[in-house]
């Protein structure tokens, strides 16, 4: 490259995990393009996830679970990298998705940060409908264009500045099993749960009756849940189980200031 020859942005890729030793792989092997690779480790891991990471040539960094957004905060931290991708442990960048950034990087024009089409992989086949496609996430930003929202879920990207939109895909593992599926709404609403009572939220008894059929129906009929099968209904039915957890449990003490396991 010749010293008129402006240099191209470096990328980093930053992936949060806990647990993730099995899926690991397939996620930073995807990504085997960027500059960097740096996976903050959930501080309660207890499986491999650490060397599995330096093993496929990433960073593997320890932190405290606060939330979400906290952890991917803290990542945004450990590079100096002047572009961040985000990934997850169960996730993987498509092979055309790569060339996309680093042309998107390279002249992003009045862009801070790109949101990408999300394919979800649920019950072994890919679901289109439901709400669940293109799902698009943004997941890559200028460094130090913005944070991360979101106390303890659902987290998102506040972008300072315009959002562009890429072609490209990441494939989500979502759910294998209802099994899975059922474990982790179990997770996700006690976390949503104490995000409501954190904020002092009242949950009228009404929300309950409502709330629950009305995810039902527009998962299932207003978004063409219906056309992926069995499937589809499976996710309108939990859509539907989550929202009642959700408010059940914030309607309820917690039953300690811990977060859970």
């Amino acid at each position: 490259m010749s010293a008129n020859q402006p240099s191209i942005p470096s990328v980093a890729v930053i992936l949060i995990a806990r647990n993730e030793a099995v899926r690991l792989p397939r996620a930073l092997d995807s990504v085997a393009w960027a500059d960097e690779r740096i996976v903050v480790v959930d501080a309660s891991t207890t499986d491999a996830t650490e060397e599995v990471a330096v093993a496929h040539g990433a960073r593997a960094v320890r932190h405290p679970f606060t939330g979400y957004a906290a952890q991917r905060n803290f990542g945004d931290t450990l590079t100096s990298c002047e572009w961040i991708f985000c990934l997850d442990a169960d996730e993987r960048a498509t092979p055309s998705l790569g060339p996309l950034i680093r042309q998107a990087v390279a002249a992003p024009g009045p862009y801070v940060a790109f949101t990408v089409r999300r394919r979800n992989r649920y019950l072994g086949r890919w679901v289109r409908h439901g709400g669940w496609y293109p799902d698009r996430q943004l997941r890559l930003y200028r460094r130090g264009a913005g944070r991360w929202r979101g106390e303890w879920i659902h987290e998102s990207f506040e972008a300072a500045g315009p959002v562009g939109r890429l072609d490209g895909e990441i494939e989500h593992e979502a759910i294998a099993s209802i099994a899975e599926h059922q474990s982790k709404m179990n997770r996700y609403t006690d976390l949503a749960a104490q995000e409501l009572r954190a904020a002092g939220r009242c949950i009228p008894f009404w929300k309950l009756l409502l709330h629950p059929p009305a995810t039902f129906l527009n998962t299932y009929v207003v978004r063409c849940g219906y056309l992926d099968g069995f499937a589809g209904l499976c996710i309108a039915w939990f859509a539907a189980h989550y929202v009642f957890l959700k408010y059940a449990k914030a309607r309820t003490p917690a039953p300690s200031d811990a977060l859970p396991e």
